[in-house]
């Protein structure tokens, strides 16, 4: 559990995820990229007028996705300890994180079970092909949507908490994929057939349902008092701002 000398540490980080919020808003809708901040790509080009400081928030625009999954998952991580416990907290944790990262990799050498899904630059730099945001992301909304399903229905059973909230990152995942892949560059999809170019194929849509449907059924409380414990509105707050934004920058 959270002790209370560490409280002042919450509330800290739960502030800085509000502050990455309104940032990372502010790059997704405006948006703010190369273009926007006056950098021109022809040869000979001037410089913008102050340059240094258009290129440190041109730093933090283009960062401004790991920087926001990386305080979503801090804060989580939290809300689990609270709630169940250090243990509990490290191991979904070292779940959900591990398994994305081992399917990505899977993805990359086989094309199984994503499809032609290509990762991009825009979830930070890679290991074996995998980018250190996409396990970030896929933690954050598995372990948000379960907490988010458990603070709205705290009596459902172990089963609909899996069953609904797989559908929550589902649809999360198919909110977010426009955006995140014409203008946040998480990633593309290669050509699966001439009639169909640059497509995601059907078996996608049915992974990013499936694997984290089985997940959260594995997700279970081991002890009563977790299962009776009182859910926490901020993974809902998570979800909440992830889809509005993209919902946002999607129709802008």
């Amino acid at each position: 559990m959270i002790s209370r000398a560490l409280e002042p540490l919450v509330a800290i980080l739960w502030g800085l995820f509000i502050a990455a919020s309104v940032w990372f808003a502010l790059v997704w809708i405006g948006p703010i990229d190369a273009v926007t901040l006056g950098f021109k790509f022809e040869p000979d080009a001037p410089p913008p007028p102050n340059a240094a400081f258009l290129s440190a928030v041109l730093l933090l625009a283009q960062n401004a996705d790991i920087i926001w999954l990386a305080f979503a998952v801090v804060n989580l991580h939290l809300i689990v300890t609270t709630t169940n416990g250090l243990a509990s907290a490290r191991a979904w944790l070292g779940f959900t994180a591990g398994s994305a990262f081992l399917l990505g990799w899977l993805n990359v050498t086989t094309r199984i079970p994503f499809g032609g899904m290509a990762f991009g630059s825009g979830l930070g730099g890679k290991f074996l092909g995998v980018p250190i945001g996409w396990p970030l992301l896929c933690a954050a909304l598995i372990i948000a949507a379960r907490e988010a399903v458990l603070w709205i229905r705290p009596r459902a059973s172990h089963a609909a908490v899996a069953a609904i909230a797989a559908v929550i990152v589902f649809a999360t995942l198919a909110n977010l994929e426009p955006t995140a892949r014409h203008t946040r560059a998480w990633w593309d999809w290669f050509a699966e057939t001439p009639r169909n170019p640059s497509s995601i194929h059907p078996w996608t849509w049915a992974a990013w349902f499936l694997w984290p449907w089985l997940i959260l059924f594995a997700m279970r409380e081991k002890d009563v008092v977790s299962s009776v414990t009182p859910r926490n509105a901020k993974p809902f707050i998570v979800l909440a701002v992830l889809n509005v934004v993209a919902l946002i920058a999607r129709f802008r």
